[in-house]
């Protein structure tokens, strides 16, 4: 460790220090002070693409407002510290209304968003020329005044503040999360996350990057142009960060370093200058999807030794564990009714779960099975009736509000591939005890895996296990915790028979803890040996309500059921 660390700083001292030493050519200390502050800015961008997935096509707008700001602040006689302050101020609470606006939308309509902001933004410099400059552009005198060399030193420390606030930022329940709402929003907010509220304050957090970097950059170059917050500019930022690596802390600096040396190299030969660009694009896309960091470190895993697996028990210290027993009726659904349009899904719906208790919903397929799960679980809204939990009204409850009382899981188990087993439970730990350390709800997850027989799965990707282990990993997650309910939707699809009966004894653990298990199943077998109650939906109502193998005797269910499957 000490030596990885001692030639991490000799790497460091040594990129800082060859602008100097003229080794590359072109690599000067001007290039490389524009380089660092593109790097800095390129953070934000790294942070809301490369990390939460959120394609943005305005982020030189945010670079260019509060240059523009403290330009113009600065040239009506405000004093210089109070102009930047005033004008990064004012850039961030843009980008905190931009973001709350525009994290709601999904995929491309956000990166339409952006990009109409960028406009917008290019539009008024050109509009107000009396202000900005126009096409001229607006001139910064003060900051050429410092010196070549000084410039270098407040590039290189503001990228190293940079780059250590992301680090720090960009870590364990934070990383965690992040990486799940960019998987899949759906099961982020069913974890208990926020997602427009997280992607808006990441959104935040990244522009800052993006104003104070562009706001250093335009007084170093001391000019500043319409076409600087233009939409131009962003895609170009867009592909700087995709040729330096997505989501990696040294992606934005690689990026911005080979871009900006290639438009030296190319001002050499101008009339090449779109060729070379698009030659070294299509090259990251065919044959380093992840950019040049990730093929560096691809190419160093490939050769270094694999990292040593952490020992862990099969079933963690019983006393990591906090559950409590739990008696009466946990879960009432009263007069639930769902419309869609002039379609009655789901009509006058009343039944109730006992904690400690194993129940089923069973019907043919289009029964409403999944939009009565939809509706407790909070993903849908009912168009009439009540919803109870433990006697408390959840009804109007928003979805990431319900996780801590209620887990589910999915059909096809909806994981993050890229975490491991143990940090996909932990996605839900950190939502529902987040006062806990960071070591305690590693332990409590560990726990969990080694009471489902998972532990020796705890540190591997998920994307490396079977689609049984999926459902199982899926499982251990809803039940993390021990929530009140847990939904669990079709568990024993896709699982052997083995895998059934290891199902079915994880099931029985529910039970014994106290929570309430309602199950949508296909398998009538399975549920016939686990289930006590259940009830039988057909056409969006109920034809059959009480113990299992009473409803699955009943002759409605017989023909509504297995006549459909007939």
């Amino acid at each position: 460790m000490i030596l990885r660390r001692l030639v991490m700083l000799l790497l460091a001292g040594g990129a800082i220090a060859s602008p100097y030493v003229g080794i590359v050519p072109g690599w000067t200390p001007a290039l490389a002070t524009a380089v660092a502050l593109n790097a800095l800015a390129l953070i934000g961008l790294n942070l809301i693409f490369g990390v939460v997935g959120m394609l943005a096509f305005g982020q030189a707008a945010f670079m260019a407002l509060p240059a523009y700001g403290a330009g113009v602040l600065q040239h009506a006689g405000m004093p210089l510290a109070a102009a930047l302050v005033l004008g990064l101020a004012a850039t961030v609470a843009t980008a905190r209304i931009v973001g709350s606006l525009f994290a709601r939308l999904p995929g491309v309509f956000l990166a339409v968003g952006t990009l109409g902001f960028g406009f917008v933004v290019e539009g008024l410099a050109r509009a107000f020329p009396a202000w900005t400059g126009g096409a001229s552009g607006l001139v910064f005198p003060s900051g050429r005044a410092i010196g070549r060399d000084l410039w270098y030193g407040i590039a290189v420390a503001s990228l190293a503040i940079g780059l250590a606030s992301y680090s720090w930022h960009v870590r364990g329940a934070v990383w965690r999360r992040l990486r799940t709402i960019r998987h899949d929003e759906l099961a982020a907010a069913v974890l208990g996350i926020d997602t427009a509220r997280e992607k808006a304050r990441q959104f935040t957090i990244g522009s800052s990057y993006a104003a104070v970097g562009g706001l250093l950059l335009a007084y170093y170059v001391g000019v500043l142009v319409p076409e600087d917050a233009g939409v131009n500019r962003s895609l170009e930022q867009v592909g700087t960060v995709l040729m330096g690596g997505l989501g990696f802390l040294l992606g934005p600096l690689v990026g911005a370093a080979l871009v900006r040396w290639l438009f030296v190299v190319a001002g050499y030969g101008a009339r090449y200058e779109l060729l070379i660009y698009g030659v070294v694009f299509l090259g990251v896309v065919i044959y380093a999807r992840d950019g040049m960091m990730g093929w560096l470190i691809g190419a160093w895993q490939r050769v270094a030794p694999p990292p040593r697996r952490r020992s862990i028990p099969a079933v963690a210290p019983s006393r990591e564990r906090v559950a409590t027993k739990r008696s009466g009726v946990c879960l009432e659904v009263r007069g639930i009714a769902k419309r869609f349009g002039g379609v009655q899904a789901l009509a006058d719906i009343d039944f109730e779960v006992r904690a400690g208790e194993i129940f089923a919903m069973v019907g043919p397929n289009g029964a409403g099975k999944s939009t009565l799960f939809n509706i407790i679980s909070g993903i849908e809204a009912p168009s009439a009736g009540t919803i109870l939990l433990d006697g408390r009204d959840v009804t109007g409850l928003a979805i990431d509000r319900r996780a801590p009382f209620i887990g589910r899981s999915f059909q096809v188990a909806r994981l993050v591939p890229e975490l491991t087993a143990i940090a996909n439970l932990m996605v839900r730990l950190d939502q529902i005890m987040p006062e806990r350390p960071e070591a305690e709800r590693e332990a409590i997850a560990l726990a969990q895996l080694g009471s489902f027989g998972l532990a020796a799965l705890a540190d591997q990707p998920v994307r490396t296990l079977s689609l049984g282990q999926h459902k199982l990993i899926d499982l251990a997650r809803a039940a993390a915790g021990d929530p009140p309910l847990v939904l669990l939707d079709e568990p024993a699809v896709g699982l052997a028979a083995d895998e059934l009966l290891h199902l079915a004894e994880l099931l029985e653990t529910l039970r014994s803890r106290g929570s309430a298990v309602l199950i949508v199943e296909h398998n009538i077998e399975f549920v016939a040996g686990i289930a006590e109650r259940g009830i039988v939906l057909d056409s969006g109502k109920v034809i059959a309500l009480g113990g299992i193998r009473d409803i699955l005797a009943d002759e409605r269910v017989n023909a509504a059921y297995f006549g459909a499957l007939a």
